[in-house]
């Protein structure tokens, strides 16, 4: 009976130590698969980040942006909605033209708005383009 017992015990701890590691392997396997998620996630976020710069003389105006994003205007056109968040860290009065370019640096479309900003104001404003203007991720914009 003894010799059962001592068997059992070892098969025991075989089992035991089989399943920590499968366990281990487990936690591991989703450890790299959410490693990967997360990976694959910020590079369609950088794929899809909008390329978006100043001129010098807007820089100098004390103008920055925040969050920019582009959507499908409700008048039929496809990523021709600019919404940018600008920052003014000096007082603004005047207006602000965006343009567009293709990923081979053809001008594609123009917006402009007027903007009458105090020292510290920021928010949200909308460059609203021709509906034929499809604003492509690998293009760029440039605000001046």
């Amino acid at each position: 009976m003894k010799k059962v017992l001592t068997i059992s015990t070892l098969a025991l701890t075989i089992i035991t130590s089989s399943c920590d590691r499968l366990s281990n392997s487990t936690e591991k396997i989703g450890e790299t698969a959410g490693s990967m998620v997360k990976g694959i996630e910020t590079g369609v976020k950088k794929a899809r980040a909008i390329n978006l710069t100043y001129t010098e003389t807007l820089i100098n105006k004390g103008i920055t942006n925040g969050k920019v994003t582009l959507k499908s205007d409700k008048d039929g056109g496809t990523d021709n909605l600019l919404s940018v968040y600008l920052i003014f860290s000096k007082r603004f009065r005047g207006k602000v033209l965006a343009k567009a370019y293709d990923n081979q640096g053809l001008e594609m479309g123009r917006s402009s708005i007027k903007i009458d900003a105090q020292d510290g104001d920021a928010g949200f404003y909308d460059f609203h383009f021709d509906k034929r203007t499809n604003i492509d991720r690998d293009g760029k914009i440039v605000l001046e």
